[in-house]
């Protein structure tokens, strides 16, 4: 399968304008592989999703044909979201949201568990699944609390990764990765960082997912990260949305580059 993660940023002006000009970045991403067959699913994980754009979402065709939607309310004016592709949804076995108890900006991590059933062999009474676990988050924000706040709650999302039912997980998403403890943040709680295991990329700003749309008040990094463990392997990640802008307007559609991987 396929994964695309995108902070579409609640914040900035023209925000429905800026979400449908990522969803239709988004189908031209997806729909070539449409054709193939089978077609390779692609799940697609957003954060930063403000709630002026669900209606935008519940409307736009590609993703009415295609895709099913975790949740369409937030509590919060933004929140992230993950739309899973019909062929898979027969598989989804639970859509669960687990809150942070280090948060002040109520953060959490949305996931969704696949059980894919694996060959039957003969003799075999009842069919085998391999249980796949997504999860979706956007970290703890700024330097100081955000520091370690964001340590305490990788390492929850880790151990939910971890747990006996699963066997192979993946947590994708705006990780926030600010400052120097950040860096080895995922391999601390031990996840495996999917730009530094599929990539032979030696210009460190090639990895960079956010600081240039527009420059900001810390330096460009690699904010947004794909994160494995278990089985669960990129053999294939890239950035796209880059220097992307609202038709028309000088207007980034997001702060942030999404990533699109194969797992």
């Amino acid at each position: 399968l396929s994964l695309l993660t995108w902070n579409v940023d609640f914040a900035a002006p023209l925000v429905v304008r800026r979400f449908q000009t990522a969803l239709s970045h988004i189908e031209k991403l997806v729909s070539p592989h449409l054709n193939s067959p089978p077609p390779p699913p692609t799940i697609i994980l957003l954060q930063e999703v403000h709630t002026s754009c669900f209606q935008t979402l519940l409307t736009n065709a590609f993703i009415r044909e295609f895709y099913q939607i975790t949740n369409l309310f937030s509590s919060q004016s933004y929140s992230t979201l993950t739309l899973v592709p019909n062929s898979l949804a027969s598989v989804v076995s639970s859509v669960s949201r687990v809150p942070f108890v280090e948060t002040r900006m109520q953060r959490d991590c949305l996931y969704v568990d696949l059980d894919i059933p694996l060959p039957q062999t003969g003799g075999e009474p009842k069919a085998k699944t391999l249980r796949l676990r997504i999860a979706n988050t956007h970290l703890e924000s700024l330097n100081g609390f955000g520091d370690r706040a964001r340590h305490k709650q990788l390492e929850v999302i880790s151990r939910l990764l971890t747990t006996s039912e699963v066997d192979a997980g993946l947590v994708a998403g705006d990780m926030n990765a600010i400052s120097p403890s950040d860096r080895n943040l995922p391999e601390e709680v031990g996840l495996s960082d999917a730009w530094l295991a599929s990539t032979t990329q030696s210009i460190e700003s090639e990895g960079h997912t956010w600081g240039y749309q527009p420059k900001g008040a810390y330096p460009p990094n690699r904010l947004d990260k794909i994160l494995t463990v278990g089985k669960m392997v990129a053999v294939d990640i890239e950035r796209v949305g880059v220097e992307l802008k609202v038709e028309g307007r000088d207007a980034w559609v997001s702060d942030h580059f999404a990533l699109l991987a194969k797992i």
